[in-house]
């Protein structure tokens, strides 16, 4: 019955005449084919690849009503130059060098391109894509509006504010980036008011260093909101305040009050290294196989109210934990750690993880299959992979 109804449906087409199939996909050459980006992106439909020649383009550009790539010669050749060489900067005094708006497709991909000298370099209303780009010298690198997605393999360096910045009703996976040396937050997330289907904010395995301010910053407002955040698998090295830090009433300057925030928080298998302070606040945090060495100040302060901390290694730190829930399997050792902050066989980090955590009513946390080798997973944000 299936197949009958599908051959009806294409006979329908066919007789329909040549109009109502839909139009292959294309690539558009900028600027073989169009002068500019934004010309590329208004020619193009649903499915279509704008593909940009290296230079420097500066132009706003919107994208509305459709699903698209926009893209370097990356996309194609998958040579990192090409994204150094490609770049969109901002024209004149607009706000933005790219607007997603939120009618666009959920498909619609964004990558390989040098994304610069923006007050936003993506201003992002919509759930796409973001991926293998560089941003630099902009205000907000890639500011959420509400949208979310993807956010993968991405630089954000040397952006006047934060390198991401999360408002509004966002869901998104922030995966395999190098957050570094911006002047504000690597990553900024405002829990505003939102009650509705769950938001997901995952950030996992992106090395987020040497910010000016906190490597995460989460900062709260009135109420709970309906939202879950997942920090896993990152390297937090040498943020200039806190690695999380967790703001009250909407404040954004740092002040290590440690904000007793009420949304769920889950920190698993990170590595905290010579941040000013690793973690501040949070009421409903599960701190789990990490490993926090040279905080300059503490490196847990005020993770209280329902958190629970445990399975955590400290060395050198000018304070390990000032009020937190610490509970079993805390360790106080040299994680002997390489250069890359990645584990050596005499780390006493090796097997010392929890595979499995519950605490009835609160929390359960199962290592995904096949994450970890040995008999546990090691503490930090990697598993060592020496035989």
């Amino acid at each position: 019955m299936l197949a009958r109804s599908l051959f009806f449906r294409l006979i329908c087409l066919l007789l329909a005449g040549p109009g109502a199939l839909p139009a292959p996909a294309a690539t558009i050459h900028v600027p073989a084919d169009r002068p500019t980006v934004q010309a590329g992106v208004d020619a193009a439909r649903d499915g279509d690849v704008v593909l940009v020649a290296p230079g420097v383009y500066r132009e706003a550009i919107e994208i509305r009503h459709k699903t698209i790539t926009l893209a370097s010669r990356f996309l194609e050749s998958g040579d990192s130059s090409d994204v150094e060489k490609t770049v969109l900067e901002r024209r004149g005094k607009s706000a933005f060098v790219v607007l997603v708006d939120e009618s666009v497709g959920p498909e619609t991909r964004i990558v390989g391109l040098t994304i610069r000298n923006g007050d936003d370099g993506i201003s992002c209303h919509a759930r796409i894509h973001v991926e293998n780009n560089r941003f630099t010298r902009n205000k907000d690198a890639l500011d959420y509006e509400g949208g979310g997605g993807v956010c993968r393999n991405n630089v954000f360096e040397r952006n006047r504010d934060d390198g991401i910045d999360l408002d509004g009703a966002c869901a998104v996976l922030i995966e395999d980036n190098i957050i570094t040396n911006n002047e504000d937050d690597g990553i900024e997330i405002r829990l505003h008011e939102y009650s509705g289907d769950l938001l997901s904010v995952v950030i996992r395995g992106n090395v987020i260093s040497r910010n000016d301010e906190d490597g995460i910053q989460l900062i709260d407002y009135p109420d709970r909101s309906d939202r879950e955040i997942r920090i896993e698998r990152n390297v937090f090295e040498r943020n200039a305040m806190a690695a999380v830090g967790c703001m009250a009433n909407g404040e954004t300057k740092e002040n290590y009050q440690a904000a007793s925030i009420p949304e769920r928080v889950e920190l698993i298998h990170n590595t905290f290294v010579g941040n000013e302070y690793g973690v501040t606040g949070g009421d409903n945090m599960l701190v789990l196989n990490n490993v926090f060495s040279s905080t300059r100040r503490t490196a847990l302060k005020k993770v209280d109210g329902q958190s629970v901390v445990s399975h955590v290694l400290f060395w050198k730190n000018r304070k390990d934990d000032e009020r937190s829930n610490l509970e079993d399997a805390v360790f106080r050792a040299d994680p002997r750690l390489t250069r890359e902050l990645r584990l050596t066989t005499e780390s006493p980090c090796v097997d010392a993880g929890a595979a499995y955590f519950e605490r009835p009513g609160r929390w359960t946390y199962s290592a995904p299959e096949g994450s970890f080798r040995g008999d546990a997973p090691d503490l930090g944000a990697f598993e060592l992979t020496e035989e």
